[in-house]
């Protein structure tokens, strides 16, 4: 099958980058070829939430699936594998990050998530947080929130994904004042998650993404129920205090959230996604957020 579309992701949405990976994800599944091509020549604009996730539903699949013509761009972001800052030296890494505080963009970073590396994936994430504040020169209430909102969603990885790694990118969008970050990893699922530490009631992806975001933790600890997968209050963060969006996928589930919207969906039948993705769109300008104020 060669694949062929004219990709051109419009950024008013979050999801509409989703809907169109939803779309190649459902022709490649139905096909009963051998061979798979998805070709990039009619490509003219992407986002992080079509790049991540399509790029870590060809890592994960079963069939063969081959890229063509892949655009100049997404060749800038490491598309295909991510950029492993831990597989170099920390100086070169931050080398080589400084040279984004002047574009728009974060590659697609392929971050350890095991505990065993701990201090590289903190180096990895204040350097990551560092490069964005620079290229949008984000005030000290902006910088709070969005390193807790990182910290949280990566931390519910090594904690809870049992993923050996994790992968981010972000893309700003200057003239319009949102910055889109997209964080993913290729572990259990919420639902194996939940499995994994005997919730027994909890049996099918979209109880799990319910749930998780009920703030029913997986964690075996006091008052756990409370804290959730952290989620909670970045969500609110995000939704409520800086008028973002959220979505989260697990499995064949999906979730979405903003001021207007509060969704849960079961994705369409042969659609499955072998981890968690979350994807934020955080605005950016906002002198009267305080992230003190979501902190329970």
């Amino acid at each position: 099958m060669h694949i062929n579309r004219n990709i051109n992701i419009q950024d008013e949405k979050l999801s509409n980058g989703l809907q169109e990976v939803l779309v190649i994800m459902d022709q490649i599944q139905n096909s009963t070829d051998t061979k798979h091509i998805i070709d990039f020549s009619h490509t003219t604009f992407v986002s992080p939430t079509f790049v991540l996730p399509l790029m870590l539903f060809v890592k994960s699949s079963d069939k063969e699936i081959h890229f063509m013509n892949i655009t100049p761009y997404m060749n800038l972001l490491h598309f295909g594998d991510g950029f492993s800052p831990d597989q170099i030296r920390k100086t070169e890494f931050t080398a080589r990050m400084e040279e984004y505080t002047r574009k728009t963009y974060i590659p697609i970073i392929n971050f350890p998530a095991t505990d065993s590396h701990e201090d590289d994936k903190n180096n990895i994430l204040s350097t990551i947080e560092f490069i964005i504040t620079k290229q949008l020169n984000l005030t000290p209430n902006i910088i709070t929130g969005l390193k807790y909102m990182i910290g949280e969603i990566v931390d519910n990885i090594t904690e809870h994904s049992h993923s050996e790694r994790g992968y981010i990118f972000a893309q700003a969008y200057p003239t319009k004042k949102y910055l889109d970050i997209c964080i993913a990893d290729s572990g259990i699922t919420l639902l194996g998650s939940y499995q994994k530490n005997n919730e027994e009631e909890i049996a099918s992806d979209l109880e799990a993404i319910q749930a998780a975001n009920r703030g029913i933790s997986t964690k075996n600890l006091p008052n756990a129920e409370n804290r959730g997968y952290g989620i909670i209050t970045s969500r609110r963060m995000l939704t409520d205090g800086l008028n973002g969006q959220y979505i989260m996928i697990s499995g064949s589930a999906m979730y979405a959230r903003d001021r207007n919207l509060d969704q849960f969906i079961v994705l369409p039948d042969k659609i499955y996604w072998k981890g968690t993705i979350i994807a934020l769109r955080i605005p950016y300008i906002n002198r009267k957020f305080q992230y003190i104020n979501y902190i329970e």
